[in-house]
């Protein structure tokens, strides 16, 4: 499933890369008219709006803008694509315009920047329908059996189908202990005894474990045994997602857990302080 989503993604970085090089050579002839001023050399325009046009595509992408799924808040993706034109013109200026000895033009910029983040809002939108549709119509997308009767369960299911971009298809839960006869948002199909039988008929291709986590090493084996995708909800074993690290010691990956119980301005400072030692020092 998700290599076609992550094609889809690729394809989508291309045509955007294409369209924010086209926004800047049209704002080159919104500047100067139809024309090839010789105050604004044409060719090493073009040369320089290719590197502001991939250092626009690189902001993207290293800032996850094509992540797969997208954000469910596309206003996010909106202001992402603002500050990668930023970045971009940016880019032009010192490549282009700090060559040039007497003249600057501000318009250009403003052009291929409002240009550039119309382009990329209008691709976005359309590719993100294209993902709503994929997931709408059950094509390429994970069909995911629940291990678990439970809320965690229940909130689960709830959240991946109301979600239009989760690439996930619910298509029943296994109780363990058979204790429940129905849940909210699927259907039962039966106690864990049951699993590899319910695997194999519905051909099931990944698993979100919510309970029996007693027989968590037996998952792990069915689900790389039949290559299936498995995943849990970490706060059932006492842990809590946004607290979580992944840190490197001695070439040992430790899972850490990090209590950050701030309320108000201090919780934000923190955030703050977090992100440069995660992202700078790969510290907590």
């Amino acid at each position: 499933m998700s290599r076609h989503w992550i094609y889809l993604r690729i394809l989508q970085i291309f045509v955007d890369f294409v369209g924010v090089f086209v926004a800047f050579v049209l704002a080159y002839f919104f500047r100067v008219g139809p024309i090839l001023s010789t105050d604004f050399p044409f060719p090493p325009f073009v040369a320089a709006s290719t590197l502001a046009a991939l250092s626009w595509s690189g902001f993207l992408i290293l800032s996850k803008y094509y992540r797969v799924p997208p954000r469910s808040k596309i206003w996010r993706d909106f202001g992402l694509a603002i500050i990668g034109g930023i970045v971009a013109s940016a880019t032009l200026i010192l490549v282009y315009f700090f060559q040039r000895e007497l003249f600057f033009s501000r318009l250009i910029n403003l052009y291929a920047t409002g240009l550039g983040v119309g382009f990329l809002t209008a691709s976005q939108l359309i590719f993100r329908k294209i993902l709503a549709r994929w997931k709408k119509n059950e094509k390429m997308v994970y069909r995911t059996l629940v291990v678990g009767a439970n809320r965690v369960a229940e909130r689960i299911i709830d959240a991946i189908n109301r979600d239009p971009f989760a690439p996930h298809k619910i298509i029943g839960v296994i109780d363990p202990y058979g204790l429940q006869k129905s849940i909210r948002g699927s259907k039962i199909l039966g106690k864990l005894d049951r699993l590899e039988a319910v695997c194999e008929r519905e051909k099931v291709s990944s698993i979100i474990q919510c309970d029996a986590f007693e027989h968590t090493l037996n998952l792990i084996s069915l689900c790389d045994e039949k290559n299936i995708k498995f995943q849990f909800e970490p706060a059932l074993r006492g842990i809590f997602e946004e607290n979580l690290r992944i840190r490197e010691s001695a070439n040992i990956k430790f899972v850490s857990f990090v209590q950050r119980d701030f309320k108000g301005l201090k919780k934000w400072r923190f955030r703050a302080i977090d992100q440069i030692l995660r992202r700078i020092f790969d510290v907590d």
